[in-house]
């Protein structure tokens, strides 16, 4: 007879149940806040399982009886093969009758109660023997959407955008834009305006998913090649050192818009970090290096 915890395939067990007991002694501190959550059935009385092995897979958090799979991700799971591998983890086990939602460490520990929501609408959308494939928190939580493969592995980087800025000076002019993969057009381009590189980055970020609202293009991938722009995003707070004076004024009144609209809005566009040292310079990239 069958236990609904016998989830592991037979072969690769005792090795699986090593890293899994490790990782158990050894949690981030983002899956001790996770756990702590958890474990208590404090979100709708649920019961999770935390290092659990499913298949050949070792999973961060698993309620097996809504087949509900939480991961939370480090930054390396922004580079591109892990992106890769992610995508194929994930497909694989909602062939299973798994969902699979994915947070990263920084939206755990600094945006705890969104994720709990976003836990909580996981638990209620789930179908018994369906997975959420196209539910908004599936993969990625609130920085949304499905991880998509190496976009040169894409025919011809359709359905993605990429974003960059430039800045003479730190602070200096500063200016960004974004340019459609599929066809090389820039999509738009704001400044110059007094400010710094990583301003410029975060804004065309927030840019580039206010413009995909507009239009409906939910689904959209963004990339940037700045972590820290990412970061500020997932975040919703533009963590910049810049000193506010009258000559940034104005810049610090389209900071407060950018900010208050990742607020308000529940977008679920992919935003996937550039890797230039394996893809070349992001095609968004001003040329002035």
């Amino acid at each position: 007879m069958a236990y609904i915890y016998e989830t592991a395939e037979c072969a690769n067990y005792d090795l699986l149940s090593a890293y899994a007991e490790y990782n158990m002694q050894h949690p981030t501190e983002a899956e001790r806040i996770m756990w702590d959550l958890l474990k208590a059935k404090s979100i709708q009385g649920h019961k999770f399982r935390r290092q659990h092995i499913i298949k050949d897979y070792i999973v961060d958090f698993v309620c097996l009886h809504k087949k509900l799979v939480i991961e939370i991700d480090g930054q390396y799971h922004l580079e591109g093969q892990q992106i890769v591998k992610d995508k194929s983890r994930t497909e694989d086990l909602q062939k299973s009758g798994y969902t699979v939602i994915r947070f990263s460490n920084e939206e755990v520990i600094g945006n705890t109660p969104q994720v709990i929501k976003d836990i909580k609408k996981a638990l209620m959308e789930i179908i018994p023997g369906k997975s959420l494939p196209n539910s908004p928190s599936t993969e990625k939580g609130k920085s949304g959407g499905q991880q998509l493969p190496l976009p040169l592995e894409r025919a011809g980087g359709e359905a993605s955008w990429a974003v960059d800025a430039s800045c003479s000076g730190n602070p200096g002019p500063m200016e960004y834009q974004a340019i459609d993969l599929q066809t090389g057009a820039q999509v738009f381009h704001f400044g110059p305006m007094k400010g710094t590189n990583n301003i410029g980055e975060f804004l065309a970020i927030v840019h580039a998913l206010a413009l995909c609202w507009q239009q409906g293009l939910h689904d959209k991938t963004i990339y940037s090649d700045s972590y820290n722009a990412i970061l500020w995003v997932k975040k919703r707070q533009c963590k910049t050192k810049l000193e506010h004076t009258p000559e940034t004024e104005k810049l610090y009144e389209i900071i407060a818009r950018a900010e208050n609209w990742l607020r308000t809005h529940d977008f679920r566009n992919p935003i996937i970090k550039w890797e230039t040292d394996k893809w070349g310079e992001i095609p968004a990239d001003f040329g002035r290096k």
